[in-house]
């Protein structure tokens, strides 16, 4: 997922004090941030997004992080440094197969039945959302599982990842990968989809290109909900370790966004470390299968047939 960063970073033990900051301007910085976000910056986080912000300062030339401040109320900066701005201010910590074990269960439990109901009813669509995907790695799963197993061979499959970081986008459209974002990957499913590259004596995988095509990217953010919704009803959207990040106004409207953009049977899965129970007027939780950490839309009653 791409995340605004959220551990400490203090400045290293003997290195040169970050820029200073007055307390209004950093408040100021951080309600911008939030704004364009969804996401605020503690003031423990103030040496990280200090020491971001002054490099974006740098690059721009600009004398002042005050002149920096007034530069992003400019119409100008929303097409470049707004961008640019949420890049540095991001992080990317994904993987492929990232908690197989919910994984399986989704697939074994939710997916599998829902292919045989849209079969059964004439529907031959489906779709999938991967909110926040980062550098692709989660959608990529999903495309390597279906294109392995064929089990939906004969429906048309969409797979879109959707993330606020375009250089995170901008990885993921190029398909190379570290030996770390691989390392779950069934060795069968590495050897025939990927190619593996030496960088230097380091090893890099390039996913093939039949498996990229399978995935699109688009540029958004989860508190945008015309974005979402021009992306169209989706039968799975996947969230993981994201919600954990906002605060309580913003999650409720992602929330909202995302029950917006999700068909009336169709699942939102969660991180592990995340509880819908606070918007259970938006999402309530599929029980019968609680390793999924899967949820429906509390609107789209009665329960799904199992």
């Amino acid at each position: 997922m791409t995340l605004l960063a959220t551990t400490p970073s203090p400045p290293p033990v003997g290195a040169p004090v970050g820029p200073q900051v007055p307390p209004e301007l950093f408040k100021r910085f951080v309600d911008f941030v939030y704004a364009i976000s969804g996401i605020r910056f503690a003031d423990s986080k103030a040496y990280f997004l200090n020491s971001k912000l002054d490099g974006r300062r740098q690059a721009l030339q600009l004398p002042t992080l005050q002149a920096y401040y007034d530069y992003l109320q400019k119409p100008e900066a929303k097409l470049l440094e707004i961008p640019a701005l949420l890049n540095e201010v991001t992080i990317n910590e994904t993987f492929f197969y990232r908690n197989q074990q919910q994984l399986q269960c989704f697939w074994d439990q939710l997916l599998i039945p829902m292919l045989g109901r849209k079969r059964q009813a004439g529907q031959r669509n489906l779709r999938f959302l991967s909110a926040a995907c980062s550098t692709g790695d989660e959608p990529y799963t999903f495309a390597l599982d279906l294109a392995n197993t064929g089990v939906a061979r004969d429906l048309q499959v969409d797979i879109i990842g959707m993330d606020i970081s375009q250089r995170a986008l901008d990885v993921a459209k190029q398909g190379l990968f570290k030996k770390y974002a691989v390392r779950n990957i069934p060795p069968p499913l590495l050897q025939r989809y990927f190619t593996e590259k030496s960088n230097g004596g380091i090893a890099d995988y390039q996913l093939n290109d039949d498996i990229k095509r399978m995935v699109r990217f688009g540029h958004g953010s989860l508190m945008d909900g015309q974005a979402l919704r021009l992306l169209g009803k989706m039968d799975v959207i996947f969230c993981r370790n994201v919600l954990i990040y906002f605060d309580r106004a913003s999650r409720e409207q992602v929330l909202k966004n995302l029950a917006d953009a999700l068909s009336d049977d169709g699942y939102l899965l969660v991180g592990h470390s995340e509880n819908l129970y606070a918007e259970k007027h938006i999402f309530r939780p599929v029980k019968e299968f609680p390793n999924a950490l899967a949820y429906q839309k509390t609107s789209a009653l009665p329960k799904v047939t199992l």
